[in-house]
């Protein structure tokens, strides 16, 4: 088959749509608001909020659980599971077709976060330690929940992005789909209200007490919502083969990142727009062609300017419809992107276009004006615009399933290693867990004092949160000794900093976290609990999301490309390392800085030895690694006589099941390489009690499988227990290869279901 005809066959398209939200649960519910401009913000019940209580919030208060959602799980979990019933069932699925094939890929930002606050309140007002609600703490909780009740087994990913989450969710999978990882995949968005968000945003002064206005002169800020978008998207031959809807074509994607500050974005609107261009490029279209856009349009007055003057520059002036429906649903966060999806599709389906609640008076400062009322119109193509903190700013191009299709597949560009900057913990120490937890002592793979704090800036030093200092230290590492020497020997610190702006094509950074700011976070709760929200700290509310670490390396360096902070429990590095190669194999981006961080916190050493996961063999850890990438034949920022080092030969993902079959997974590997080409296996074996024997079992049907002796080799003895450890197997792969072994195959396995496999070779 021709390469063009492959691609045409696997174009992503929807064929199914779910939304739960604030303005109707479903969505024949949600459009009669859209068709009649009803807005769901109404007061805030699901917690109490003494400062704020009194202002308008996007709150879904219908009883989940008679709804039909597991008892199992958070809050984000159940809403999630409701919108995922509700998008297989119109694509005609009970459960997906081919487990191996099928995925899941969301956006969150809060996770469990509603939940977890029980646990604290609790704990704080009364000392006791209800642990139970804490399960579902983490953002990949709710894919787990759909992976398993729907019986996906294929690729799954929790993306914490910020706003942007939802939408780059969806882009996500539409590159799995086209790099032939996954035929079919849930994707979307799912978040709850939480004090967290709630509290953060109003200490900000973010939040409009009138209830958000987009586009408006008299505008005052956002509204907060929840809720869950979810798509099917499937590739176009296997959804034609069972004879599913073709909703409407997922035709174009982009992601850039502002790089410009935590918060505000671009004045220009600068990231919005390349990734607008990024997101028309992938779909072979012009500006022109574009009838309609949902724009992110959050009612601030930062935001709607810089948006406005991104359209106008991409339209040259002849900006088409547009309008934001935030209104509608509040701003639902990590969800609101695949939310305004589903808006999309429907309105491509029905050929209206959805009116922008709120708008009553035109701002001079935007100049620009959205459709106040539902119009009849003829659509072809919609743009629908999601931007979040850290200037993350994802776009996805919609079109009617008739129109052509012109996806761009992943290419075979060879990518190479060409930096590795780590900071992993020394002698194993004793760390205190601190009130208000119950006393006690952990032993533990700590990091101390970090090193090379002398290449970070007076600010960063005296202000970055330590999870920051470390990812930012192992991205300057990454860049090799030249780099380091001259920052550290600067008296300047913009000596170093901004070294990829302005690059064509970007720099790309994707950093997995497992639990993310969790320090900072649970800092910030704890105030407004403590305090009842009457002395909020604004100025950690912005470091306590998970994408904290890779936006201030984007700013750090100016990488302008693709941000993303995966977050899915063991395999978080593996994320990014996929994501990297991705946009770098597609064009999309010249370089990629991928790794992962996390940090010891006094919440992970109580909760773990609440649950029996510390022991002598099992410390937990901390630590960062970031790894630059580039392909074969680039001599962009290449200085004289830098090597290249191992190459990046295959990394893949999907999920195990239970209880594992270690054959089955021997032949999930052999599948994925060339066994021939595999000299070592590096696991993640001496970490978590629980996996240490499926490590074993799984290394001897391998060897097994491949008919001769293969080596073993674990790392966690090294650095310990967490989330990220992953990276330190790949840094232990790679000095592996410096050392001569033709081929090292890393191999991940999650407490939560999830399994990665990568493989090096010189």
């Amino acid at each position: 088959m021709p390469e063009t005809t492959r691609v045409a066959a696997r174009s992503p398209v929807i064929t199914g749509l779910g939304i739960v939200s604030a303005a109707g649960i479903g969505l024949p519910e949600v459009w009669r608001s859209i068709a009649s401009g009803t807005s769901g913000l109404r007061p805030l019940t699901l917690f109490s909020s003494p400062r704020y209580g009194q202002i308008l919030a996007g709150e879904i208060q219908h009883d989940l659980l008679a709804l039909g959602a597991p008892r199992a799980g958070s809050r984000s979990d159940r809403l999630g599971w409701l919108a995922a019933r509700e998008a297989l069932q119109s694509a005609g699925l009970a459960q997906v077709p081919d487990a191996e094939r099928a995925g899941v890929v969301l956006g969150s930002s809060v996770g469990g976060s509603h939940d977890s606050e029980r646990f604290l309140s609790t704990l704080l007002h009364t000392g006791r330690m209800r642990a139970g609600p804490t399960r579902y703490h983490e953002c990949v909780s709710t894919v787990d929940r759909l992976a398993h009740s729907f019986g996906c087994e294929g690729p799954s990913l929790a993306v914490a992005t910020a706003c942007s989450s939802g939408a780059l969710a969806l882009a996500a999978a539409a590159e799995l789909i086209l790099a032939g990882e996954a035929d079919l995949v849930l994707a979307g968005g799912a978040d709850s209200l939480s004090r967290m968000t709630w509290g953060g945003f109003h200490s900000l002064l973010l939040v409009d007490a009138a209830g958000c206005r987009p586009f408006d002169a008299q505008r005052g800020g956002m509204s907060l919502g929840e809720g869950a978008g979810i798509l099917v998207v499937e590739a176009e031959e296997t959804a034609a083969r069972r004879g599913a809807p073709n909703l409407a074509r997922l035709s174009g994607w982009g992601a850039s990142c502002d790089a410009y500050h935590p918060t505000a974005p671009h004045p220009e609107g600068a990231g919005a727009l390349a990734a607008m261009r990024m997101a028309l490029r992938r779909a072979g279209l012009e500006p022109a062609a574009v009838d309609y856009v949902n724009a992110h349009g959050t009612g601030t007055k930062d935001n709607d300017v810089a948006e406005a003057r991104a359209l106008r520059q991409l339209f040259e002036g002849r900006v088409p419809p547009f309008s934001s429906t935030k209104r509608f649903f509040g701003h639902a966060l990590a969800a609101s992107g695949a939310m305004e999806a589903v808006v999309c599709v429907e309105a491509l389906r029905r050929q209206q276009m959805p009116p922008n609640p709120g708008f009553l008076n035109p701002d001079p400062a935007i100049g620009l004006e959205p459709i106040p009322v539902l119009r009849p119109a003829s659509i072809r193509h919609v743009l629908s615009n999601s931007f979040g903190f850290g200037g993350n700013n994802a776009v996805l191009l919609l079109s009617h399933p008739e129109a052509v299709a012109r996806p761009r597949p992943p290419g075979a560009v060879p990518v190479r290693v060409l930096g590795l900057g780590l900071v992993g913990p020394g002698a194993v120490t004793v760390r205190a867990v601190d009130p208000p937890l119950p006393p006690g002592q952990v032993l533990v793979h700590d990091c101390g004092t970090l090193p090379d704090l002398q290449l970070l800036s007076p600010l960063q030093r005296r202000r970055a949160p330590r999870l920051v200092q470390m990812a930012l230290i192992a991205a300057r590492r990454s860049l090799g000794p030249a780099a380091t020497a001259t920052a550290a020997a600067s008296t300047s610190p913009a000596a170093l900093p901004l070294l990829f702006l302005g690059r064509t094509p970007p720099v790309a950074v994707a950093l997995g976290t497992g639990l993310g700011a969790l320090h900072t976070a649970a800092a910030f709760i704890e105030n407004l609990i403590v305090k009842e929200e009457r002395e909020p700290m604004p100025t950690l509310f912005p470091s306590s999301v998970h994408n904290a670490s890779a936006g201030q390396v984007a700013m750090d360096l100016g990488a302008q490309g693709l941000n993303a902070a995966p977050t899915t429990g063991e395999t978080s590095f593996e994320w990014a390392l996929w994501l990297g190669l991705n946009q770098l194999q597609t064009g999309e981006a010249g370089e990629a800085l991928v790794g992962a961080v996390d940090e010891l916190d006094k919440y992970f050493l109580a909760l773990g030895r609440r649950w029996q996961l510390w022991s002598e063999g099992c410390r937990p850890g901390e630590g960062a690694v970031m790894v630059r990438l580039g392909p074969e034949h680039s001599t962009t920022g290449r200085s004289p006589g830098e090597k290249r080092e191992a190459q990046v030969a295959r990394v893949r993902l999907g999920r195990y099941r239970r209880p594992l079959d270690a054959a089955r997974e021997a032949d999930w590997i052999a599948a994925s390489v060339d066994l021939s080409r595999v000299e070592t296996v590096v696991s993640g074996a001496g970490g978590y009690p629980s996996l240490d024997p499926l490590y074993l079992s799984v290394f001897a049907a391998l060897q097994a499988r491949a008919g001769r002796t293969l080596e073993h080799q674990s790392y966690k003895q090294l650095c310990g227990e967490f989330q990220s450890a992953s990276a330190f197997g790949f840094a232990r792969a790679l000095e592996l290869i410096r050392e001569g072994r033709q081929g090292v195959l890393l191999y991940t396995l999650s407490l939560r279901g999830a399994k990665a496999l990568s493989l090096l070779v010189p």
